[in-house]
């Protein structure tokens, strides 16, 4: 692992260096030979949501892991959209020239070698890799066992795609389902100057115990919706359909829903029709399950604390605006938060109170996600303020220094 990190480290170096005419020719000629061998990576990925079948992975975990030619295309369009984003590394920017005539200006440039460590999604892969050559990181990819044969393919198409380039090295998938590597790579500072851990609470806190580098987390989307009384009730069921069910074992889903007291009585029966529909497994406090006429599993203290990544949601009556801004306080993840209502001083406050990585107002939750906010892809969503704080484009993967140029100038 040492000699893999130093030459990550040495392939950044080169990086720096590299033109924005080649980094989007790297980029688009790994768009082509994706679509190319658009059946060799299905052909992997099967024999992926085979061992899925074997190991009864839940339907969400199978759906994080599933690369369809749709899905394929989708990865494919993102790495075109980062190819053509304007350009991050060497900017400058904030440039002026002092009294005594230095010109002082300030440059982004990459962070250096990064460390990914992720579950499930093979679709991280080709999404990181790319935002790393855009921003002249070198990149090391440690997927789980999971998603085995999916990183492997995909890995292999990257590092031919971008060999004749840059070195290979600048992009480095590793074998997934050798776990022992990770507590070797975290101690490599000297080589890895940050690590981006995206997974479950399990691999987070461990990351966090044991890197001696910085640490840069995409915690869990423990995320929650607000109704409030003034909320249009269609555009409400509409919103809460969209962020519960169109994907549910997803970070940007919501998990919980908060329902003001003057509204529970007017939406419950409407909104448990809607997401039993959807086979929505709802559980609910006493107030909500009377309002909606129908018997419905009881929320305990637990559920209000857990992540589900599936069809399931919780939902608690509030008595106020405040009511729900204290219980996001108490159990969210710095997410995503969503108010639903029609009323602009309430979204102001609820905006204004809310501590998150991104909030919504009369939108889906589902929204927070790089490529829908014109990043083209996502290193993962940054649930922690330092560096970064929501989803991790190019520019997120830069850091800034000062350029000075002066004219023999000393200071007295």
């Amino acid at each position: 692992m040492k000699k893999l990190a130093k030459e990550a480290k040495t392939a950044s170096k080169k990086l720096m260096s590299l033109d924005h005419t080649t980094r989007k020719k790297i980029l688009l000629e790994m768009a082509e030979n994706l679509l190319k061998r658009k059946q060799d990576i299905v052909k992997a990925n099967e024999l992926d949501l085979a061992f899925a079948e074997e190991s009864n992975l839940n339907a969400s975990m199978k759906d994080r892991l599933k690369l369809n030619e749709s899905r394929i295309e989708e990865m494919v369009q993102g790495v075109r959209s980062i190819a053509e984003q304007e350009e991050v590394v060497g900017i400058f920017h904030k440039e002026f020239t002092d009294k005594a005539g230095l010109q002082i200006k300030r440059q982004r440039i990459p962070l250096g070698v990064i460390l990914m460590i992720f579950e499930s999604r093979p679709n991280v892969v080709v999404d990181c890799a790319a935002l790393a050559i855009k921003s002249s990181n070198a990149i090391i990819l440690k997927g789980g066992k999971e998603a085995k044969n999916s990183n492997e393919i995909l890995g292999e198409i990257i590092q031919e795609s971008i060999s004749k380039y840059i070195p290979k090295e600048s992009v480095q998938v590793l074998a997934s389902d050798n776990r022992k590597v990770i507590d070797e790579l975290l101690e490599l500072a000297e080589f890895i100057d940050v690590v981006i851990p995206r997974g479950g609470e399990k691999l987070i806190h461990h990351v966090h115990e044991h890197a001696k580098m910085p640490v840069i987390a995409h915690f869990q989307g423990l995320c929650h919706m607000y109704l409030d009384k003034d909320a249009n009730m269609e555009k409400a069921i509409k919103l809460v359909l969209n962020a519960k069910t169109q994907r549910t074992g997803v970070c940007n889903a919501i998990e919980t829903l908060l329902v003001h007291k003057e509204l529970v009585g007017k939406i419950a029966k409407d909104l448990t029709k809607a997401l039993h529909e959807k086979k929505t497994e709802l559980r609910t406090d006493k107030t909500f399950m009377e309002h909606a006429g129908v018997e419905l599993k009881l929320a305990t203290d637990e559920d209000w604390a857990t992540e589900y990544l599936d069809n399931i949601l919780s939902i608690k009556t509030v008595d106020s605006l405040e009511d729900a801004i204290n219980h996001i306080d108490t159990y969210g993840s710095h997410h995503t938060e969503v108010i639903v209502s029609e009323n602009q001083a309430i979204c102001e406050k609820f905006l204004s109170s809310v501590d998150a990585s991104c909030v919504m107002v009369n939108a889906s939750s589902r929204f927070n996600d790089g490529g829908q906010l014109g990043l083209g892809a996502e290193l993962g969503i940054s649930t922690t303020k330092l560096h970064a704080y929501g989803p991790m484009g190019a520019e997120q993967m830069t850091t800034t220094r000062f350029v000075i140029i002066g004219d023999g100038h000393i200071r007295g």
